[in-house]
């Protein structure tokens, strides 16, 4: 062995393989565990409910309809009401009718003004729960050019 001389061996290849060892042992750990928790996932608990003779309660809320229509007259349910009386009138029907939910129905022609007026009169009543009516457009259909004659 001289001095200053490298050694003449071959240099070590860098290792291509995947120690796949832990990627098995963690497998097998969450195997073990899922093994052991997947009868407590299943398991109910099993109770005896009491029976009643309620009728079952109704889950269609009953609708009051108020239209506005492109000339600005106010209707609820078909009865010409002015803005004033409106939130008096829903709320009279909604204690007498148990009515739970306001459509309306608004022209597209109507201001967004008039609209929002409607909106916070049908707010001063107890009717929280508005849903707006809309009426879907016609399928459009496309134009197709008559075959070009020879």
């Amino acid at each position: 062995m001289a001095f200053g001389e490298f050694d003449s061996r071959t240099p070590h290849k860098p290792m291509g393989d995947i120690n796949v060892t832990p990627l098995v042992d963690v497998m097998l750990v969450l195997l073990v565990i899922f093994i052991i928790a997947a009868p407590m996932m299943t398991s109910a608990l099993h109770m005896e409910l009491p029976q009643a003779d309620a009728p079952p309660a109704s889950t269609k809320p009953v609708l009051l309809v108020v239209a506005l229509d492109s000339t600005g007259q106010l209707s609820v349910d078909g009865q010409v009401l002015t803005v004033n009386q409106l939130a008096g009138a829903l709320s009279l029907r909604a204690n007498a009718a148990q009515a739970t939910e306001v459509q309306l129905k608004v022209d597209k022609s109507v201001p967004y003004g008039n609209v929002a007026e409607v909106l916070a009169e049908i707010q001063k009543s107890e009717l929280h729960s508005v849903s707006l009516a809309v009426q879907s457009g016609a399928p459009k259909i496309q134009p197709i050019s008559p075959p070009a004659s020879n």
